[in-house]
C-alpha cells in the first residue's frame, strides 16, 4: 500500500502498482522545496527539463531531469 498523501494523480488501477509507485517516486522528488544555493532563497525551481532556477535572484543551473545536485 501506498503512504498516505502519496500522489498518484492521473493513475488509476490499469497502470499496476509498480509504475503507479514508480512515478510517485519521481514526482515527490521533482515537487520538493529546494534551496538556491546561491541566495538562500526557497523559491529554487525547474525552469524546464534540466535547468533550474531562483525566481528570486535570477540564478540559473543545470542538472538531471528530476532532480539538481549541486
Amino acid at each position: 500500500m501506498l503512504k498516505k498523501g502519496a500522489s498518484l494523480r492521473g493513475l488509476r488501477q490499469k497502470y499496476g502498482i509498480k509504475h503507479r509507485k514508480k512515478f510517485s517516486a519521481v514526482h515527490s522528488v521533482l515537487k520538493q522545496k529546494r534551496k538556491c544555493p546561491q541566495c538562500g532563497s526557497l523559491r529554487f525551481g525547474r525552469e524546464a527539463v534540466g535547468i533550474w532556477s531562483c525566481k528570486k535572484c535570477g540564478y540559473k543551473v543545470t542538472g538531471t531531469a528530476y532532480d539538481v545536485e549541486v
